[in-house]
């Protein structure tokens, strides 16, 4: 009777293979132990992670309904996978009751052997989808040595159950990159809130001085985030609201239905301010439901800097951690529009103080297959007297405004500057008569570059240290658009430091290029979040991303990192 069900029963001890036969599975149920025990969650969680590769959706017996029982399950689950199965997109389901909808789908069941039998583990599936027939692999797994952790329903008095705590619940945050500590915060509130769950996102505007804002997706893709792993847990749409907030205290400010606020340690104190604001507008103060973090274990070899490394899961570690990876496809058409494919050409961007050429040389120094053509250099060599483009410039703005008296008359460029710098028009002008005369230089290294063979027969990388890469569009010649990217903030201090000005100047220097970048990138400047799963702005168009912003130590572990991954992509495009 059980074949009909496609049930097949697997017997292996934790520390084997699950059977190198059996297929990868994109998702799987994994219906824990009946009392949710450290002791079996990890060898469970190991068992998973060798037959589902994509989604995770772990089941927690029903037990008990008890809001302080699954909070901790909660906790631990996410605690484990983030250890253990780092890789995987792990969720926990909400309790299938009447009070939740679950929709979930999965291609194959897992469970315990020593808990569920086939019948039973189906049993357990249906209720999260009706319509299973998947495959049910029972597995025999030994407890780890533990004396920690046995998971016996905890009642508090008065007994609170979930999904009927409070009516109107609020959370708050950034939401990008979606972890262990935004899944732990999400379905806490789910668990506490009988009518109305609010969560308040963070407008663009609040988290442009983030670490690493540019790799903070948009607005409407971390709502998508939100939405969707809420649905995925079963959560009611009907009972979630998500809302752009661009102050600190959002919704619960002036709404006095609110009752709960779910919130980590590190956000407490603005959970208190917020009380004060809503005591003073005679609403009550919110119940705050403080939740844990879940430990970064999994990234102990590649420490962050100081500066994030507080040893929990969260949004700005994770965006460290994208730092000199490919972040998109590499430019497939670059090889065609230059005209030939060798060299391999990376174009290297960023707002002035970024660290860009500093960069440019870590990167030669790993390699001498690595040449750096400074684009700025070539344009000093464009303005050359009796070059084509000298007499160009000549020519059109006049020898009188712009040439120097002095023999042989080069081009006195704060005078140029003078001129062009206060009219856009005049600008404009001086880029296109300058601009694709260094691009004929470039071109012309690239050629000879390229005709060059190394004796190991490895391909020349060409690095563009080009501050004006977009607006010039040599971007469309480069195999991969590598950007800095740094704090503005830092980047004025540098600046000034660098260039003995004053900060306001400094400041206009950089609101410039702000404006340059913007106007060619899609409106989005080197500062703006939103970027990277857009196509907007200089990140939204970066392969690579880099930072400067902490120790030299930090900048070449990046810059290592992302030449180490560049020679295993060069051989597939050459």
């Amino acid at each position: 009777m059980l074949s009909e069900y496609n049930i097949s029963v697997l017997r292996a001890n934790c520390c084997a293979p699950l059977l190198l036969a059996r297929k990868m599975h994109k998702s799987g149920l994994l219906i824990l132990s009946k009392f949710v025990k450290k002791q079996t969650l990890a060898p469970l969680l190991i068992q998973a992670r060798k037959v589902v590769e994509q989604n995770l959706f772990l089941a927690v017996p029903l037990n008990s309904l008890s809001f302080p029982y699954w909070k901790n399950a909660v906790f631990e689950c996410y605690s484990a996978a983030s250890e253990i199965c780092p890789s995987l997109n792990v969720c926990v389901l909400l309790p299938a009751i009447d009070k939740f909808q679950h929709s979930v789908k999965f291609d194959v069941v897992l469970a315990s052997e020593a808990d569920y039998s086939p019948s039973e583990a189906l049993a357990e599936a249906h209720k999260f989808d009706p319509s299973c027939e998947d495959e049910i692999l029972c597995t025999a797994v030994d407890p780890l040595d533990s004396g920690n952790g046995c998971m016996q329903p905890v009642e508090d008095s008065p007994v609170r159950t979930v999904g009927n705590v409070y009516s109107h619940v609020c959370l708050g945050g950034t939401f990008d990159l979606l972890h262990g500590g935004h899944k732990i915060l999400l379905t806490v509130g789910a668990l506490l809130a009988s009518q109305r769950l609010v969560i308040g996102i963070t407008a663009p505007s609040m988290i442009r001085s983030k670490h690493l804002a540019p790799l903070i997706p948009s607005w409407k893709s971390r709502c998508k985030f939100v939405s969707s792993f809420l649905s995925n847990i079963g959560m009611p749409s009907s009972r979630v609201e998500v809302v752009e907030i661009s102050d600190p205290f959002g919704p619960p400010a002036v709404d006095p239905r609110f009752e709960c606020i779910v919130a980590s340690q590190e956000t407490l104190s603005n959970c208190v301010k917020l009380n004060e604001i809503r005591v003073e507008r005679g609403f009550k103060p919110l119940s705050l439901e403080k939740i844990e973090f879940v430990l970064d274990t999994v990234n102990a070899a590649e420490k962050p800097p100081a500066k994030l490394d507080d040893y929990k899961l969260s949004s700005s570690t994770n965006r460290f951690y994208l730092l000199g990876k490919l972040l998109r496809p590499v430019n497939k058409a670059a090889g065609h529009n230059r005209g030939f494919i060798r060299p391999y050409v990376i174009g290297l961007a960023g707002p002035s103080g970024s660290g860009k050429s500093a960069l440019a040389r870590r990167l030669a120094n790993l390699s001498s297959a690595v040449h750096i053509v400074d684009c700025d250099q070539l344009g000093h060599k464009a303005y050359e007297p009796g070059s084509a483009c000298y007499e160009m410039l000549i020519a059109h703005f006049g020898f009188e405004a712009i040439a120097s008296p002095t023999p042989p008359h080069p081009i006195d460029r704060g005078r140029l500057g003078k001129l062009v710098f206060s009219d856009p028009r005049r600008l404009d002008e001086l880029n296109k008569i300058v601009w694709p005369e260094i691009k004929k230089q470039i071109q012309e290294i690239l050629c000879e570059l390229g005709a060059k063979r190394d004796p190991d027969g490895s391909r020349p990388i060409v690095v563009l240290d080009a501050a004006v890469l977009f607006q010039a569009k040599w971007d469309l010649i480069c195999d991969e658009v590598w950007v800095a990217v740094l704090p503005r903030e830092e980047a004025q201090r540098r600046i000034c430091e660098r260039n003995k000005i004053t900060p306001e100047a400094a400041n206009d220097r950089l609101s410039r290029q702000s404006s340059a970048i913007a106007s060619c990138t899609g409106g989005l400047d080197w500062w703006d979040s939103g970027q990277i799963d857009t196509g907007l702005g200089p990140v939204g168009h970066a392969h690579v991303v880099l930072s400067t912003e902490w120790e030299p130590e930090c900048s070449q572990a990046q810059v290592q990192r992302a030449f180490s991954e560049l020679l295993k992509r060069i051989p597939s495009v050459d």
